[in-house]
């Protein structure tokens, strides 16, 4: 046995825990989850039958389709309602599996909707929902029943008239059980109590395979996931791309400017002091150019910095950020941010998102108005920039749409770019806020 075979010792049998499952809360939890599947398998299976079939026998007058369509957003609905449950009875988490739902008019987004497989997957789990409840029902109250009824023998051999207390009785004097003395009652009771210990551990087993079943038709299949993977392997790549053409940014921009400035302020100081004491007034007009040279160094050190990470941002977060772009913008801004305070990442790009947009907006589309909207949906962080300019702004053509497209792929974002010629142009970037 190896030194690090012997310091993992194997898991050890626990007689108390397996004892005390009947008393846990995710036993209850268990229980409660499964008893309450058939009310609602039995509500789902009535109104996805009443729905469907109505919407079916209409659709020839053109009358079922806005019935099959509510049908259709009701048992999607009900399958994320059902994902929340799981998550708070059982503890499962089962990711999102739909396709993202492009910027369109109504009419595209129910197409896409109607063609993603995880839609038809929720209406089989919504329709399996009544006999998997039937079957959970049965087995759980059963075991519970009838190990409740062991339990409290000794009670009902009291109370009931002497010979009388029987358990399973079929009809007259047929009985399976007969209890008629205390120590037969008493023996029962401990049948009992280790009946209370299958029976929740059966709940458990059965919230458990369950909670499988869930998993295959609510979650992501094998073909979604092997995508997600490529997908965060693109996006790992994108971020060491985007970071070596940000560190090749930098590098240029010391080389050019501040570099530059500092190497002709050290030359005018180095003048200037051979100067002082043969020429003062000559000496005093190169420390002037200096000093002018130091400001402008300073101040391209500053735009350096802030293009790298506003220290307003990290001070202050995004509202305050984006309110300090947009006094700086020479075309009107208007700004609306509805969110607190992000991890890192996130703001910083959002922030560049909205930095981006607003150079385009006025440097390439003439306008002559701006809206930055920032706010939460569905545990993402959407960020919006539209002006009324002219239009054609193309992130396939390169340039800073395609630098940011890739930022905002870095941390597994979507970013949209609506330009039809003439305008207006409608950037969207969508932020996973689970990431912070």
């Amino acid at each position: 046995m190896s030194a690090h075979e012997a310091e993992v010792p194997a898991p050890a049998f626990r007689p108390g825990r397996v004892l005390a499952a009947p008393v846990s809360p995710h036993t209850w939890a268990a229980t409660g989850y499964l008893v309450a599947t058939l009310p609602l398998g039995t509500f789902w299976f009535t109104l996805l039958a009443v729905g469907l079939s109505v919407g079916l026998s209409l659709l020839i007058v053109w009358v079922g389709l806005p019935v099959l369509v509510l049908t259709m957003l009701a048992w999607r609905g009900g399958a994320m309602l059902e994902r929340r449950w799981l998550r708070a009875a059982l503890g499962v988490r089962v990711a999102d599996p739909y396709q993202p739902l492009p910027p369109g008019s109504l009419l595209r987004r129910l197409r896409i909707l109607a063609s993603d497989p995880a839609t038809w997957k929720d209406l089989g789990y919504l329709v399996l929902l009544l006999p998997l409840g039937v079957l959970w029902f049965t087995i759980v109250v059963a075991l519970w029943s009838v190990a409740l009824a062991f339990v409290t023998m000794p009670a009902w051999y009291q109370l009931m008239p002497a010979g009388q207390a029987r358990i399973f009785g079929i009809g007259g004097d047929r009985v399976l059980l007969l209890v008629d003395s205390l120590p037969e009652a008493l023996l029962v009771a401990v049948v009992g109590l280790l009946l209370l210990v299958a029976a929740a551990w059966v709940a458990r087993g059965l919230a458990i395979a369950h909670a499988a079943v869930a998993e295959a038709l609510l979650g992501p299949s094998q073909a979604q996931l092997a995508a997600r993977v490529e997908a965060l392997r693109a996006s790992r790549d994108l971020a060491v791309d985007a970071a070596e053409a940000e560190r090749r940014r930098i590098e240029r921009d010391l080389h050019d400017g501040a570099q530059q400035r500092l190497v002709s302020l050290a030359m005018d100081l180095g003048r200037a002091k051979e100067k002082l004491a043969t020429d003062p007034a000559a000496a005093g007009a190169l420390v002037g150019e200096a000093h002018q040279e130091a400001k402008r160094a300073l101040a391209e050190l500053r735009d350096l910095a802030r293009g790298i990470h506003p220290a307003v941002l990290a001070d202050r977060g995004l509202d305050a950020a984006i309110s300090a772009l947009a006094a700086r913008s020479p075309v009107p801004v208007e700004v609306d941010v509805a969110t607190e305070r992000l991890g890192s990442a996130v703001e910083s790009t959002a922030y560049f998102v909205v930095a981006e947009a607003l150079t385009n907006a006025a440097k390439h589309a003439r306008a002559r108005e701006i809206a930055v909207r920032i706010s939460r949906e569905d545990g993402r962080l959407v960020v919006e920039v539209r002006d009324d300019g002219v239009g054609g702004a193309d992130p396939s053509a390169g340039g800073g749409l395609r630098g940011l497209a890739d930022r905002v792929a870095a941390i597994d974002g979507r970013l949209s770019v609506s330009s039809p010629p003439g305008g207006p142009t409608v950037v969207r970037a969508e932020l996973p806020v689970a990431r912070l």
